[in-house]
């Protein structure tokens, strides 16, 4: 809607000139959603810069010279490059720069920076990021994670450098009475509910109740995903920063676990009942001990649960 885009860049155009900012840059972000431009991307640089988010303004220049492709006008066009290129080179020396580290890195870690998955690939490059306090989270399977906090002031480079330590897995009980013996793995006598019918059992609830986990998990991603982004003319605008990919991976991992695992759940639900339905209503003590296994977005395995 390029005629609502104008109407909202002249109202925050003369907001800003008043030093309404507060009011101004919103109208701004407005403007650009409606209608992607170069004049309104370095507004919104200028915003921010303003605000102290150099690192988000300098993103800001940036996306404006490839905005700036489509402006109408060989002199106008030449302006506004300028205008960018000034305004980049009068930020550089001036974005701070966080560079993680994860040393002798597991196979599976996973590193978040405020909340936003940081690419393999990215791992151990000076990034960009705005002054101020940020987190930084390592985490894999089998190993225990690690935060840190850092702050960073305008011109500084900071490395985070992290260790993930192996988690301490559950104690294997040995001896006598860490099993049910010989002939209680078997099924239980006189035609009692056998110990297969209590571990499916067992086993399924588990499964459904990481079905469910998955499904929240795969909701949130949806939420952000419409938080964080909307269509606009020509495509899909996010938010500067957001992370568009690892939230629609991420969604589309989840879905798929949650039926997996679901269709699982009910498989060994099922499994259960028919045990318990065929030992002729007689019921034998539950196993002392029931393997149940648990699956997270971060790995899996099993851990071991009733009375010893």
């Amino acid at each position: 809607d390029p005629v609502a885009a104008e109407a909202l860049f002249k109202s925050a155009r003369a907001l800003v000139d008043k030093g309404d900012y507060a009011a101004g840059c919103p109208k701004f972000e407005a403007s650009l959603e409606l209608n992607p431009s170069a004049s309104t991307m370095i507004n919104i640089a200028r915003c921010h810069e303003r605000e102290g988010k150099v690192a988000t303004a300098w993103h800001d220049y940036n996306r404006a010279i490839v905005l700036n492709r489509e402006t109408a006008g060989e002199q106008r066009r030449r302006g506004l490059e300028e205008i960018a290129k000034k305004g980049i080179a009068d930020l550089d020396a001036r974005v701070p720069k966080l560079r993680v580290v994860v040393k002798s890195a597991p196979s599976g870690v996973e590193v978040q920076r405020d909340g936003t998955p940081v690419p393999a690939a990215a791992l151990g490059e000076p990034l960009p990021v705005d002054p101020g306090p940020h987190d930084v989270r390592a985490s894999a399977p089998g190993h225990e994670t690690e935060t840190r906090s850092v702050t960073l002031r305008e011109g500084e480079s900071v490395t985070v450098e992290l260790t993930l330590r192996p988690a301490a897995g559950p104690v294997a009980a040995t001896g006598p009475t860490a099993a049910t013996g010989p002939d209680k793995a078997k099924e239980a006598p006189g035609g009692g509910v056998p110990t297969w019918a209590w571990v499916s059992g067992a086993a399924g609830l588990a499964l459904a109740g990481a079905s469910v986990g998955f499904l929240i998990d795969d909701l949130a991603a949806i939420g952000a995903l419409r938080d964080n982004c909307r269509e606009v003319t020509g495509g899909t605008y996010c938010n500067p920063g957001y992370d568009f990919a690892a939230d629609n991976a991420r969604k589309n991992r989840d879905f798929g676990l949650f039926v997996g695992l679901g269709g699982a759940g009910l498989v060994a639900l099922g499994a259960a009942a028919y045990g318990i339905a065929g030992s002729g209503g007689e019921r034998a003590p539950a196993p002392a001990a029931v393997a149940l296994p648990w699956v997270a977005p971060s790995g899996a395995g099993a851990s071991i649960s009733g009375s010893f």
